[in-house]
């Protein structure tokens, strides 16, 4: 069974404008796969509504209406209110900017934030926060407030957080904006050492070439390939009809 199920899914906001239109797609467990497109592409909106950050009545079939076909599902689970408890379980979610999800008075009490509300003991909490800021190089930084960081420090820090909450998808949408050269390749083998499959949203396409063995392609909130990276990121025409570059690396090849 796969871990992340998407069929038929659609979806149009408030104001009518359709963000996604009849994506279908399966992740399997430990799978790491790139997600591209334009700016305003869905990809935001797609990996919104892999732990139910999105309403169920956006979605909807070939006339408007709400579709019986459509259904996004996590390790078995549908994305209902019935199950998010446990979807945010298994799907940690990582947000363009960082302050968007910090917001302790220190760098602990965030990162403590999601393991606090899994209903974990004292001790269990604690030590799943010294993991985690030690996988992510911020175990002096505990007790920092997390606003004075550096913006790659806070986009760790967030990380640290979600993988304090042993998510069995990692969803990370743009996680190498606004990174310095430095800060971006610590935040690529963060990354790639992490066993869990990902799911990363990004205009990094030279990150994507090495992270990612899998690529999909999404434009005006429609699916346009899915397939091997390596193929996709060298077709220029391909690229290029999609609002995308061939990644400086390849050029010439």
């Amino acid at each position: 069974m796969p871990l992340v199920e998407v069929k038929d899914l659609s979806y149009r906001y408030p104001d009518g404008v359709v963000a996604l239109a009849h994506v279908s797609f399966n992740i399997d467990e430990g799978e790491c796969v790139a997600l591209v497109g334009p700016n305003g592409a869905g990809k935001s909106t797609l990996l919104w509504h892999l732990n139910g950050l999105l309403p169920d009545h956006g979605r909807h079939g070939h006339r408007g209406h709400n579709s019986h076909t459509a259904s996004v599902r996590i390790a078995g689970m549908d994305v209902t209110h019935e199950h998010l408890p446990l979807v945010r379980r298994a799907v940690g979610l990582l947000f363009q900017d960082p302050d968007d999800q910090l917001f302790g008075t220190s760098v602990r009490e965030d990162v403590a934030f999601g393991p606090v509300n899994l209903g974990l003991d004292a001790a269990e909490i604690r030590q799943r926060v010294q993991e985690s800021l030690a996988v992510v190089g911020l175990s002096d930084a505990a007790e920092r407030v997390p606003h004075h960081l550096s913006v790659g420090e806070r986009k760790r820090a967030c990380l640290a957080g979600v993988i304090a909450c042993r998510p069995q998808l990692l969803a990370l949408d743009e996680p190498t904006a606004n990174l310095d050269p430095r800060a971006r390749r610590q935040f690529m083998r963060l990354l790639t050492d992490l066993s869990c499959a990902k799911l990363v949203a990004s205009h990094d396409l030279e990150m994507i070439l090495d992270i990612c063995p899998r690529v999909i392609v999404l434009d005006e909130g429609r699916i346009c390939v899915d397939g091997p990276t390596n193929e996709i990121l060298r077709d220029e025409a391909l690229l290029e009809a999609h609002g995308l570059e061939l990644p400086p690396s390849l050029r010439g090849r």
